[in-house]
């Protein structure tokens, strides 16, 4: 019961918060089912943390200024409901102001998949039960990684998606210039450029402690420091 009730009322508050979004751009109806389809869901598998500012943030940004980024992550959740064995980690999920899937959709195996509030195929190919080293480095992963581009979204909207695609294509452009300069594979000249050296994946991957990453071409990616 209590669940069905925070559902309704974070439905309620996300679907205002939406309307008046959506009204800044003439779209008050898809703002407020965007806003409230979110409140409902999140609600009801309560990732917001109400006793603290953190959670309140990020329940309102998901409404506002990161709805961009929720109606993505809306539409990972659609997908991985119906993906065989996606697993939802409430473990991982409840009042941590994320949902989290152990499995289910990716672009990549191994990789995994953040859209809006919602973390995909969190467990790689390693997966994020256990005590074993690698699983508690998986799961540290999902926090230090994952979880700050979840917020890198709430702190940028819309200029986040905006930021991350275009230097994802204008990244494996250069990629494929520099190629015959560097050599190496040729995959792994674009990727470096287009995906490991963009600036949220570069802070991404410095808060977890861990660049230069696997499989980084060595003369393409960021030294240590950038600035």
């Amino acid at each position: 019961m209590r669940r069905v009730v925070e559902a309704l009322a974070v439905g309620a508050g996300g679907g205002v918060a939406g309307w008046a979004t959506g009204s800044l751009v003439g779209l008050p109806a898809l703002g407020f089912l965007l806003g409230s389809l979110n409140g409902v869901v999140s609600g009801f598998a309560g990732i917001y943390d109400w006793r603290s500012r953190r959670g309140w943030t990020a329940a309102i940004l998901d409404s506002t200024w990161g709805l961009v980024g929720t109606a993505l992550g809306l539409a990972l959740h659609a997908v991985n409901v119906v993906w065989p064995g996606s697993g939802y980690v409430e473990s991982l999920s409840r009042r941590r102001c994320r949902h989290v899937y152990a499995a289910g959709a990716s672009l990549r195996g191994g990789f995994a998949l953040s859209m809006g509030n919602v973390i995909s195929n969190a467990g790689g190919k390693v997966g994020l039960k256990g005590e074993s080293e690698r699983a508690r480095r998986r799961r540290r992963f999902v926090t230090a990684h994952e979880e700050l581009h979840i917020w890198q979204n709430r702190w940028f909207g819309p200029l986040f998606h905006i930021t991350y695609g275009g230097w994802l294509v204008m990244g494996g452009i250069v990629g494929l210039m520099l190629w015959p300069v560097v050599r190496g594979r040729l995959f792994n000249a674009i990727e470096t450029v287009a995906y490991y050296d963009n600036p949220f994946e570069y802070w991404a991957y410095r808060n977890d402690g861990y660049w230069p990453p696997r499989g980084i071409h060595p003369k393409l990616g960021w030294k240590r420091r950038i600035g």
